[in-house]
């Protein structure tokens, strides 16, 4: 997830002549790949305790 945002802000890259695309997508693809953890891990951890309790 965080190479394709950084894929996407390098083809702004060539358009633009900052590197602030580079960044703020960097930003975001961290941001998004985290909160897909949060939400596999919670999930995962979240089924093995219903499964335990009858």
């Amino acid at each position: 997830m965080f190479g394709l945002f950084i894929g996407l802000g390098l083809t702004l890259l060539n358009r633009v002549a900052t590197d602030l695309p580079v960044i703020i997508l960097g930003i975001a693809g961290a941001y998004a790949g985290w909160l897909v953890g949060v939400i596999v891990f919670g999930a995962v951890r979240g089924s093995k305790d219903q499964e335990e309790q009858p």
